[in-house]
């Protein structure tokens, strides 16, 4: 509880007891807050990154996380709360260069899906999306990863028949053995890919 906040409750509390007297009642819940402070209940010390002024400034010292940041701040494109978004960099510290480009590659996705925001909705700072820790909502699962596959096969099975298709017209239309050896490595190709795609997805 903010001190203004405890003083307004307590003095409230005090005034019927001290008939009603505003000014005592005030001295009262001063006394009472100090007293409290003494005791080790006072107001907590604040933390956080809101407290490391001139953080982007502070970057400086670390070239390297200074420059990481640049990149995720220009890839974020939402300029607002510079600093507070560095302190909050700050307490990533430093990360590998894969780590970086994974949050640079989500603040990417997040600056393009901001686009379309609906109206009246605010957009998340930059701060907040680094505290939340967002780029991880980026990350591909294993459902993700397994779809993405099965569609990788599928095209790629797509695109090996028609390579068939196209090599027997050309057998047909010239004749020559070279397109009969074609058919033959492409057939065997597509037989290897839905070997592949089945035992993938069973």
């Amino acid at each position: 509880m903010q001190k203004r906040d405890f003083i307004q409750h307590a003095a409230t509390e005090f005034m019927p007891s001290l008939n009603w007297d505003v000014n005592k009642s005030i001295a009262y819940a001063e006394r009472l807050w100090q007293a409290l402070g003494a005791k080790g209940y006072g107001e907590p010390k604040k933390t956080g990154p809101r407290e490391i002024a001139n953080a982007y400034d502070k970057l400086a010292a670390a070239p390297l996380v200074k420059a990481q940041f640049d990149l995720f701040w220009a890839a974020f494109a939402h300029k607002y709360g510079r600093d507070r978004a560095a302190a909050r960099w700050m307490l990533l510290g430093e990360l590998t260069k894969a780590e970086y480009q994974q949050i640079i590659n989500a603040a990417k996705v997040e600056a393009e899906s901001r686009k379309n925001l609906p109206e009246g909705r605010v957009p998340i700072m930059a701060e907040g999306w680094l505290s939340e820790r967002r780029w991880l909502d980026q990350q591909a699962t294993p459902i993700d990863q397994a779809q993405k596959q099965q569609q990788q096969q599928l095209q790629a099975i797509n695109a090996a028949n028609q390579d068939l298709a196209h090599a027997r017209q050309m057998a047909e239309r010239s004749g020559d053995p070279y397109w009969q050896a074609e058919i033959i490595k492409i057939t065997e190709k597509i037989t290897e890919l839905r070997r592949g795609h089945y035992a993938a997805n069973s």
